[in-house]
């Protein structure tokens, strides 16, 4: 498995959860909507514990997808709208997006970490070439930042999109529509950060080589 789709797999098992738990419980089964999407949310869930205790860690992210969960249960219990629980997903990217355009303004960017790792790939002159062009290369700093701005964004606006499209469209279709704007989101910005990168790499190049032909995103 590519290192691109082993980063995404974790995002896209959690897209896919509700939608297939919906369509086997519900129009299948006849269960509730808010029961079919509650044993998504909670597959989801597991899913993240399981990892974490593979991974014999807890790190803040899984820990705050947990709590976030939990939260969205707990309303989901106390009103009875199924909403929430696709609306959930747009808690996390919309607190990413927020945090990416604050970083871009304050310290180091959070694509910085990022892409840096999937650029130098564990090698320790491609590691500290790109550390130097992040330090000393004010142009390399700036387009990282630009990308960087970009990302939060996105990522942002795909959030608030996601949950406008969830309560204006009938539930069976917001499952599947509620995806929609996460997966436009991030076509777009991928086909945007491919020519923008350029510049980053050819500045790493000076310094190290080789690098990738490409920044994966």
């Amino acid at each position: 498995m590519s290192p691109r789709l082993r980063a995404a797999l974790p995002l896209l098992l959690d897209m896919a959860a509700p939608v297939i738990s919906f369509f086997l419980l519900h129009f299948l089964l006849g269960f509730s909507p808010v029961l079919a999407l509650t044993v998504g949310a909670v597959v989801a869930g597991l899913r993240t514990v399981y990892r974490s205790v593979r991974e014999r860690r807890i790190s803040a992210f899984p820990l705050m997808m947990l709590l976030v969960l939990a939260a969205t249960l707990a309303l989901v219990f106390v009103t009875g709208d199924a909403r929430l629980l696709l609306a959930k997903g747009a808690v996390i990217p919309a607190l990413g997006g927020a945090y990416g355009i604050a970083t871009t303004f304050f310290g180091r960017t959070v694509l910085n970490d990022v892409v840096a790792p999937f650029v130098t790939k564990g090698d320790e002159r491609l590691g500290a070439g790109w550390e130097e062009c992040w330090r000393e290369d004010a142009a390399f700093a700036r387009r990282l930042r630009l990308l960087n701005l970009l990302w939060g964004i996105g990522f942002l606006t795909s959030a608030v999109v996601r949950v406008v499209v969830i309560y204006n469209v009938p539930l069976d279709v917001a499952v599947v529509a509620g995806q929609a704007p996460t997966l436009a989101a991030l076509a777009i910005l991928v086909l945007i950060t491919r020519p923008l990168s350029a510049p980053l790499l050819a500045a790493l190049r000076r310094r190290a080589a080789p690098v990738p032909e490409a920044v994966p995103t």
